[in-house]
């Protein structure tokens, strides 16, 4: 039996445990970047740098291998004890603790609804809300579309406490932050994120950039490290060194700590970091069973193939990807013909969710029917492929209202945004990421579009069409192909193959 004393809330000791528990553990907490993985192996293919310029190479080297492996099992000196994150204790299997000490927590002063939810909530998120205050410290994973804000909403309700909504993009951030203004009135409610500095409030909606950016010792940081309660919306997709500023740094101290996401699985091997973070998961409710229960719209899945003109053996992994799916002109054919059809003949719009900017790029060339596009790259490089910089909340809504027909987009909305008239949804993103696919591709065509406010302007939507590509003759492609088709049937087996020669 471990003996432990939790201090803070980001912060346990160990009072008591051997040499060989303390060496188990230390492997537990310990996790391995399969980027710097990557980057590593490719510095020891590069024979050029290693032969004519060893003493780079060499540096190079020893700073990758450096950040190979992190561990979270740290010393502390004030104590003489080492110590580790809360958060982890739930996922430490095999361990067994006795935990003294623990987090002090204020009494909850529930607030009144300027304007109430306009709907009860499903089973499932009443049940994410009781689960979670209970826990105090936890995360639920819910499928995309099944209504995680509302859940945030009612927990920062039901505590009445000065809370902190912490979102990953900048798309995100305005639907919370309008959806808090709405529900508790403009006066209760302050943003920090996309040109917004208002703090002071009961509520404040954030983007966690914008905290990483933070000084301590400004009356901002204060602010920020004194709230009671922090909400973090799609946590998994933050970049590594984000999450340890945001919530072991500015707000290590929040007592209350709630994570919702469609899934708490990273791609980057730094699952046992994000658990550290989000604690227990204390509710599992998947794409199928959202489906299944008539929480989301059904889909059904097309596996175009087709091949590349492109039939180089790359060694690069992300050149082979780019260049012979990404930039693959048979693909951006069958996309255009897919996106034109749609509404010329069947009165249906269209998301077509891409990568780079070069792919918007051969779209636009292709498309007769109303479109817009957006992304999160810079204006000079957008230029460079003769596109603009557009605002990605007014070109949702444009595609939410009906008054373009084909939405083309980036990772900026990818993730969270609230788009409901996918009758079709082309997944131009290739690879094999967990967290593009089903929250990007499959996330984003389930939302019911009964539920929004402009239903009326669209054709009805009794399920959604997801449509991928199979590059036939490239191995690497068809590899990542075959594990996308693995997270889709996931949701159901609903999948057809259509072989394509020409277009």
């Amino acid at each position: 039996m471990i003996k432990i004393n939790t201090i803070s809330p980001t912060k346990t000791l160990i009072e008591n445990c051997d040499t060989e528990t303390l060496n188990l553990l230390r492997k537990a907490l310990t996790y391995s970047d399969t980027g710097v993985a990557f980057n590593l192996k490719k510095l020891k293919e590069n024979k050029w740098l290693e032969l004519n310029h060893p003493d780079t190479f060499k540096k190079r080297k020893a700073e990758l291998e450096g950040q190979l492996s992190t561990c979270m099992l740290k010393y502390d000196s004030n104590s003489n004890n080492f110590w580790f994150h809360p958060g982890s204790i739930p996922h430490l299997k095999g361990f067994s603790f006795e935990e003294i000490g623990g987090v002090k927590y204020p009494e909850s002063r529930k607030v009144a609804w300027r304007k109430p939810l306009p709907f009860t909530l499903y089973p499932y998120q009443q049940e994410s809300v009781d689960k979670l205050i209970e826990a105090k410290h936890g995360c639920v994973s819910l499928a995309t579309g099944m209504g995680k804000t509302a859940v945030i909403l009612t927990i920062a309700r039901e505590l009445g406490l000065k809370t902190v909504v912490v979102t990953p993009s900048k798309s995100i951030f305005l639907e919370i932050l309008h959806k808090f203004e709405h529900h508790f009135g403009k006066n209760n409610v302050g943003a920090y994120g996309n040109g917004k500095k208002r703090i002071g409030k009961l509520f404040t909606i954030c983007v966690s950039k914008s905290l990483t950016m933070l000084k301590e010792g400004t009356k901002e940081y204060e602010f920020f490290k004194n709230v009671d309660v922090v909400l973090g919306d799609e946590c998994h997709t933050l970049a590594a060194n984000t999450l340890e500023k945001v919530f072991h740094g500015v707000l290590k101290e929040v007592p209350y700590r709630f994570f919702l996401s469609g899934t708490i699985v990273r791609s980057d091997g730094k699952d046992k970091l994000l658990h550290s973070i989000v604690g227990k998961e204390v509710l599992n409710k998947n794409t199928k069973y959202a489906v299944e229960g008539g929480y989301i719209c059904p889909v059904k899945f097309f596996v175009f193939e087709t091949t590349s003109k492109d039939i180089k053996n790359y060694k690069d992994p992300l050149k082979s990807k780019r260049k012979q799916f990404l930039y693959n002109s048979n693909i951006a054919d069958i996309t255009a013909k897919i996106a034109n059809g749609a509404w010329n003949h069947s009165g249906e719009s269209t998301l077509i969710l891409v990568e780079e900017l070069e792919q918007i790029a051969m779209l636009v060339n292709r498309l007769n029917v109303p479109y817009e596009y957006v992304h999160s790259a810079a204006k000079k490089d957008a230029a460079k492929f003769g596109l603009e910089t557009k605002k990605v909340d007014e070109a949702v809504e444009a595609f939410n209202r009906g008054e373009v027909k084909v939405l083309i987009g980036t990772s900026c909305i990818a993730t969270g945004t609230n788009i409901y008239p996918c009758h079709n949804t082309i997944n131009w993103v290739g690879g094999s990421s967990e967290v593009r696919t089903k929250q990007g591709a499959v996330g984003r065509s389930v939302r019911v579009l009964g539920n929004s406010q402009y239903k009326d302007l669209h054709k009805p939507k009794p399920f959604s069409k997801i449509y991928d590509f199979n590059v036939t003759n490239i191995p690497l492609m068809e590899k990542h192909l075959q594990k996308r088709v693995k997270m889709y049937r996931e949701t159901n087996d609903n999948i057809k193959y259509i072989k394509v020669d020409n277009v």
